[in-house]
């Protein structure tokens, strides 16, 4: 385990508040490699602990996007009714499941986005 200082976590949070509102990511997709690759927690706690920092970076972005005009209310809430279900089953089953199974599936579904997002983009900029 790689011990990092208060200030360095701290730049880290930063980090992932700004790629957060930028993606419209929560911020698991950096915190939860940084937390087992650099802090060495599990991958069970650094979900959990991952869970727990979206909420304040999720709010401060949607506030922001909200300003700016970009925000769906009715869509967010509709998506998020269905992720509050998602996210009790998806929890139980997290706890259950081995940590280096939950980093396969979590690098699988990475991989995966990446490379969906990545064949996106280069669609776009041939076409445009």
């Amino acid at each position: 385990m790689m011990v990092l200082g208060g200030l360095g976590i701290l730049v880290v949070g930063i980090v992932t508040g700004i790629l957060s509102a930028l993606l419209g990511v929560g911020g698991g997709i950096v915190m939860v490699p940084f937390m087992v690759l650099v802090l060495g927690l599990g991958q069970q706690l650094a979900e959990g602990t991952s869970l727990l920092v979206i909420i304040p970076t999720a709010v401060a972005g949607v506030l922001a996007h909200r300003r700016s005009g970009y925000l769906s209310v009715r869509v967010g809430l509709m998506v998020g009714a269905g992720g509050v279900a998602g996210s009790f089953f998806g929890a139980r089953l997290a706890l259950v499941t081995p940590d280096d199974v939950l980093q396969k599936v979590f690098g699988i579904v990475l991989a995966i986005a990446g490379a969906r997002l990545l064949r996106s983009g280069i669609k776009s900029r041939r076409a445009g």
